[in-house]
C-alpha cells in the first residue's frame, strides 16, 4: 500500500509540473508575440526606476529580489524587463541596493491572471511613491503603433503631450497620472511636451514609431534642481523589447 500512494504521489507530482511548465510556457510565447494570455495563472510585470534622486534600488517581491538582467544597478532610468509573477496580492518593497534593513517603499500589487503591468517607482527619495499600470499589450493593426503618456516629473506642473501641432494625445495631466494607449500611424513625428497652463514647460519630443509597437512616454526628472543627471526630461519605452 505504502508502495503504491508514493506512485501515485509521485505521477501527480509530475503531472502538475507538467501543466506548470505548459503555464508557463505560454506567457513565455505571449511576451515574445506581445498579445494577452486570459488563461494563465501568472502575470507579468516591467519595473522602471523613475525617482530622480534616488540611489540604486533593490526591488523585492514578496521575498524574491528581482535582478536586472542587463548590469549590476538598478540605477534611476533603467528598467528591468516582463518577468513572470504568480497571479493575485503581492508584496513589493524597494531598498536601496544591498541594504534590506528597511525599505524605502513598499506597496502591495494586485495582478490579475493573463495580464501585463508597468510598476513605476516615481517621487523624489524622500517622498518614494508607486504607479502600477495595466498594459494593454494587443498588437496594432498594420501600419500603426500604440502610444501612451505618463507624467513622472515629481515637481512638474500638469502636462499636455502634444504628438503634432494639431494632435494633442494628453492633457492637463498631473504627477502619477497617465493615459491609455492610443493607435497612431507609425513614423516620424516632432512632438512636444508643454504644461497645461502658461509656458514654464515646452520640451521637444523626437518619436520614431515602428509599424506594430508599442510605446510609452513618460516625463521624468525634476523643474528644480542643481544636478544634471535629475534635469526635467522625457523617456521612452518600447514595450516590445
Amino acid at each position: 500500500m505504502k508502495t503504491a500512494f508514493k506512485i501515485k504521489s509521485s505521477k501527480a507530482s509530475s503531472i502538475m509540473l507538467l501543466l506548470f511548465a505548459l503555464i508557463s510556457f505560454s506567457l513565455s510565447s505571449c511576451l515574445k508575440d506581445s498579445g494577452p494570455d486570459t488563461g494563465s495563472i501568472v502575470s507579468a510585470i516591467t519595473v522602471i526606476h523613475a525617482s530622480p534622486n534616488s540611489p540604486a534600488f533593490d526591488f523585492v517581491l514578496d521575498n524574491q529580489r528581482i535582478l536586472d538582467p542587463s548590469g549590476p544597478e538598478f540605477v534611476y532610468g533603467k528598467r528591468i524587463p516582463y518577468f513572470r509573477a504568480f497571479s493575485g496580492s503581492r508584496l513589493a518593497r524597494i531598498y536601496e541596493k544591498n541594504n534590506f534593513i528597511t525599505p524605502l517603499h513598499e506597496v502591495e500589487l494586485k495582478l490579475t491572471s493573463g495580464n501585463y503591468y508597468s510598476l513605476f517607482i516615481s517621487g523624489k527619495k524622500e517622498s518614494l511613491t508607486s504607479l502600477l499600470i495595466d498594459d494593454d499589450l494587443t498588437k496594432p493593426v498594420e501600419g500603426k503603433a500604440k502610444i501612451r503618456f505618463v507624467n513622472l516629473s515629481p515637481d512638474a506642473p500638469a502636462l499636455d503631450f502634444n504628438i503634432s501641432q494639431t494632435t494633442t494625445l494628453a492633457s492637463d495631466k498631473k504627477f502619477n497620472e497617465y493615459t491609455s494607449f492610443q493607435e497612431v500611424d507609425a513614423g516620424n513625428y516632432e512632438a512636444t511636451i508643454k504644461s497645461h497652463s502658461g509656458n514654464s514647460v515646452n520640451l521637444p519630443v523626437d518619436l520614431e514609431l515602428k509599424d506594430g509597437n508599442i510605446y510609452t512616454i513618460w516625463a521624468k526628472g525634476l523643474i528644480s534642481t542643481d544636478v544634471e543627471e535629475e534635469e526635467f526630461g522625457y523617456d521612452i519605452l518600447n514595450h516590445n523589447n
